[in-house]
């Protein structure tokens, strides 16, 4: 049996919770990256919607022997 990564791209979205003084500030951080993972749910881990035109940008051979 052969392993593949197949990157997909779609419309989707998150919800991402930051505790911030102002609308701008939350904003900021999230452009930044500057928030916790476990704050963000997204289309596919907790949200009910999305996945419009998702579609199959490349398939690719993953070397078994690297996968340690």
């Amino acid at each position: 049996m052969k392993t593949f990564k197949v990157y997909t791209k779609w419309i989707g979205y998150s919800e991402i919770e930051v505790e911030a003084k102002s609308e701008d500030e939350a904003r900021e951080m999230v452009d930044i990256g500057n928030y916790e993972p476990e704050n963000e749910i997204h289309t596919g881990n907790g949200l009910e919607y999305g996945y419009e035109d998702e579609e199959i940008l490349e398939v690719e051979e993953v070397d078994n022997e690297n996968l340690d």
